[in-house]
């Protein structure tokens, strides 16, 4: 009676938690300053048209620069994104210390990209969220190159995602620290690190509204097999079902590398230091996650140490969650 009346509890608690703890959208809004040498600087603005109810962001021009006019705005081909444009004049012309700032952004549950490219070509990024909502724009030294950008664009991508954090936690949880763990979790990174490289290289390309409900319902598979007492196809088949999730999930991670405004040159540096940053990020969310199950453990009642009913309902009921709001927002339905 005991674990029945947890499992409900938790379960009715799994389902409002949803309403806080959205998963952030895989195609983020894209902030960018492309300057031109001579006080000129382009600044875009992209915004998805689907976003969390209630939440609009909007970005500030930085003190120092004026608009040159108004801004240009026209829909992205697909569909997806409004893209303005606007020109300004900006002193000094390389915009060092200037604050960048976007408005909403402190009770928003989206990140911001961040790309400010230099009259020499030279791109670096940042990641605007809610514990980082402003940028000041620092003097950029020559020989340093954006590869720890990348791998920190990774980590973080990694680490604000609700939903490709609580998937790590499942294998985790399914697997516990066994081979199989290692097994699974590589799989998962060789898919999503084909299929990011791929989709990056446009040799593969998928409707992101497909790609984010079918990410929801990876998770609600591995829920299901949590909460079964038989040993399923995923924990049999450690290589092969992972690394097709981890296709799904490489196909999400892409969009962000696109709405970065990718150049061709950065592609390799890209690829290799948003990967290793989604790696680093994957198994600090393992050892976190195991840690504070060591530390918590002798608090924990043996009768309920192996109950894996109260992560399984949690878990699936997120990822329910997130699978209907996707696929009703494909449609156009705000949830």
């Amino acid at each position: 009676m005991r674990r029945r009346l947890l499992n409900a509890v938790v379960a009715v608690l799994a389902l409002g938690a949803p309403m806080s703890a959205s998963a952030h959208p895989l195609a983020p809004s894209v902030l960018s300053f492309e300057q031109a040498g001579d006080g000129v600087v382009t600044m875009r603005w992209r915004a998805p048209i689907k976003r969390p109810t209630g939440q609009s962001l909007r970005p500030r021009v930085p003190e120092g620069c004026a608009p040159l006019g108004s801004p240009a705005i026209e829909q992205t081909e697909d569909g997806a994104a409004v893209v303005e444009t606007l020109m300004l004049r900006c002193d000094p012309a390389d915009m060092v210390g200037a604050v960048i700032t976007v408005d909403g952004l402190e009770d928003s549950s989206v990140n911001v990209v961040v790309r400010v490219v230099g009259s020499d070509g030279e791109a670096h990024h940042a990641i605007l969220d809610t514990g980082r909502p402003q940028l000041t724009v620092a003097r950029a030294e020559k020989s340093t190159h954006s590869f720890f950008e990348y791998l920190m664009l990774g980590v973080e991508h990694l680490v604000t995602g609700w939903d490709h954090m609580t998937f790590v936690i499942g294998l985790l949880i399914l697997f516990g620290w066994h081979r199989r763990l290692i097994a699974a979790v590589t799989a998962f990174t060789l898919g999503h690190s084909l299929t990011l490289a791929l989709s990056v290289l446009g040799i593969v390309s998928v409707p992101q509204a497909l790609v984010e409900a079918l990410i929801a319902m990876t998770i609600i598979v591995l829920a299901l097999e949590i909460q079964s007492d038989q040993r399923g196809p995923v924990w049999r088949h450690p290589w092969t079902l992972p690394a097709a999730l981890g296709l799904l999930h490489g196909l999400g991670f892409a969009s962000v590398l696109f709405d970065a405004g990718l150049p061709a040159g950065e592609i390799p540096l890209a690829l290799l230091g948003f990967n290793l940053g989604l790696e680093v990020g994957q198994l600090g969310v393992i050892a976190v996650a195991w840690a504070c199950y060591t530390a918590l453990r002798s608090a924990i009642p043996a009768a309920w140490r192996g109950e894996r009913a109260v992560p399984a309902y949690v878990i699936g009921s997120l990822a329910a969650y997130w699978m209907i709001e996707r696929a009703l927002s494909a449609f156009g339905v705000a949830v």
